[in-house]
């Protein structure tokens, strides 16, 4: 499958490309600096670019079979930089025919925020607030796209070794408040050829 890859830069980024290779999977990676992707080599295509510029993004999209979105806020300040990305991802996606998008969401936005628990709602409607409702205006495009998409809401993400015991519920019931970066990026990618959770926001834990 050919993936393309927004946020391979990031934090969750550097356990999804190897993982991408290892599954066999043709890899490009949209970023602004190709000299900052943590994983160097010469499988991995680069396109340089800003999710901001749709037509960049539009020339990126063209081609692929999936694209696999982990791209989340540069700060905490109040920002439109979800919306316009995921404005011009939808975008991209239905001019190109390209059905299929595994997007990183969290859990307390969108279709998940009435499970969210009670100890984190506080920094949700505080500390967070810009960060969420930018995400949420995004998604809010996303959702009413056709597009096959896997929105996908983990709790807090730490950098502890993969546990490959990923727990997944609609409601969040039962499933773990944090998942390692590793285990999430694992559990993304096979939903590339999975529809298990198909136009949905499953909440994810490990």
């Amino acid at each position: 499958m050919k993936v393309l890859v927004i946020g391979a830069t990031g934090a969750t980024g550097k356990y999804a490309l190897p993982k991408l290779l290892a599954a066999g999977h043709d890899v490009t990676a949209f970023v602004r600096n190709p000299d900052a992707l943590p994983v160097k080599d010469a499988r991995i295509a680069t396109v340089k670019g800003d999710v901001r510029d749709g037509a960049a993004l539009a020339a990126a999209v063209k081609g692929h079979d999936a694209v696999l979105a982990m791209f989340g806020p540069r700060s905490l300040r109040r920002d439109d930089l979800q919306e316009v990305f995921m404005r011009n991802l939808v975008a991209a996606m239905e001019q190109h025919g390209v059905k299929k998008l595994v997007n990183l969401s969290a859990w307390g936005a969108s279709e998940t925020r009435p499970y969210i628990s009670w100890v984190f709602l506080p920094f949700r409607m505080t500390l967070l607030k810009a960060v969420f409702d930018d995400k949420e205006r995004g998604e809010k495009i996303l959702l009413a796209s056709k597009i096959d998409y896997v929105n996908v809401s983990p709790g807090r993400l730490t950098d502890g070794p993969e546990k490959g015991a990923v727990r997944v519920a609609a409601d969040g019931k039962g499933v773990p408040n944090a998942i390692s970066r590793a285990d999430l990026a694992t559990w993304m990618i096979a939903q590339l050829g999975s529809d298990a959770w198909a136009r949905k926001s499953p909440i994810i834990g490990a």
